[in-house]
């Protein structure tokens, strides 16, 4: 799996190569160039959920003349803020009402920060993933809160599949009947707390959860109450996409898991009830 992953990377890599030359062929060298993705590695705890190794995606930004090249920012932004930005740098004005913020001024050198917390959420991927989480980060601190814990968490990686990852998933099931410490941790993917709370800058791989500590038990409770507002400010009110397992029902993941298109014909089409 690591040279398929090293590959991949490398294929990226030429094709954004190919898709830049390109640009600046028929659209001129001074074209902004801007390249991100819409989320982390497709690795267990990466993508489809909201680990920083799932919502820290690359942002990558070439200007001639605007955008010092090889300059880096840790300032935080959200995709929501792309709209606006672009708009501003193409001599626009972004309109006013939207939840974007334009960090134009940071690529342009004359600002170091932009937001002092981003909000994530992730709902699901048609029956393979059914797991709604929301989070919030600011700035070192992480509190994210898993709407149903008593809901299984899955992905095309553990389930039976034609995408051939099951085979991988398998090692770490096989470690688990081995190792304990393998074992939590493939519990600890199926199975996750309603709330979770992490010091990023002690904690990056956020391995320590702070939430049952009394000593941040202040800091909890505000960022819980910030996710709240956020939440009805959106008016996000966690709605469930698709039939959940449980992990009450051990046959509904892990090993003995369907894939996620058991309901489904060939084609694609919903078997009816």
């Amino acid at each position: 799996m690591t040279g398929r992953a090293t590959a991949l990377v490398t294929r990226a890599d030429d094709d954004l190569g190919v898709i830049l030359a390109a640009a600046k062929a028929h659209l001129g060298p001074r074209t902004l160039f801007l390249m991100t993705s819409d989320h982390g590695a497709q690795w267990p705890f990466g993508k489809w959920n909201c680990y920083e190794a799932g919502v820290q995606v690359p942002l990558i930004v070439a200007w001639p003349g605007q955008v010092r090249p090889g300059s880096r920012s840790d300032a935080m932004v959200s995709w929501v803020d792309l709209l606006p930005t672009l708009v501003e740098l193409a001599g626009g004005r972004p309109p006013a009402g939207i939840d974007g913020r334009s960090f134009a001024a940071v690529l342009r050198g004359t600002a170091t920060t932009h937001r002092d917390r981003i909000f994530t959420t992730h709902s699901g991927d048609g029956d393979w993933n059914v797991y709604p989480i929301r989070a919030v980060r600011a700035g070192e601190w992480k509190y994210i809160r898993n709407l149903h814990p008593e809901f299984a968490f899955t992905t095309h990686i553990d389930l039976q599949g034609n995408l051939g990852q099951r085979a991988y998933f398998r090692t770490w099931e096989d470690a688990a009947s081995r190792s304990p410490a393998a074992a939590a941790l493939v519990k600890r993917y199926h199975g996750r707390p309603a709330e979770e709370l992490y010091d990023l800058s002690r904690d990056p791989e956020e391995q320590h959860n702070l939430a049952g500590d009394p000593g941040q038990a202040a800091r909890l409770a505000s960022l819980r109450a910030e996710v709240d507002r956020w939440m009805q400010d959106q008016g996000d009110v966690g709605r469930v996409f698709g039939r959940p397992r449980l992990l009450s029902n051990p046959d509904s993941y892990g090993p003995k898991g369907p894939p996620g298109n058991a309901g489904t014909k060939a084609g694609g089409k919903k078997k009816a009830p």
